[in-house]
């Protein structure tokens, strides 16, 4: 289209898109390995105080769910771009 701004060009809003689809899957995956250390440092820590191992499992166990949702949020952005 005559005059159109090169911000409204559809093309670049698609790569545009893409691009920042890669970087948050990059940024959900990112977040899923440091949640899976969390996970294993609480679960270290467990063995090693065993006093608190109830809650630094607890703890171990949110980390996994989180790392899980984050690695599920990488896979779906990853798919749609």
């Amino acid at each position: 289209m005559a005059g159109q701004s090169s911000d409204h060009d559809p093309d670049q809003l698609r790569i545009e898109g893409a691009r920042l689809r890669r970087r948050l899957a990059d940024v959900a995956a990112s977040i899923a390995c440091t949640e899976d250390q969390v996970a294993e440092t609480m679960e270290r820590m467990a063995l090693v105080l065993p006093y608190d191992a109830t809650r630094l499992r607890e703890h171990a166990a949110r980390a996994r769910h989180h790392s899980k949702v984050e690695r599920d949020r990488a896979a779906a952005l990853g798919l749609t771009s």
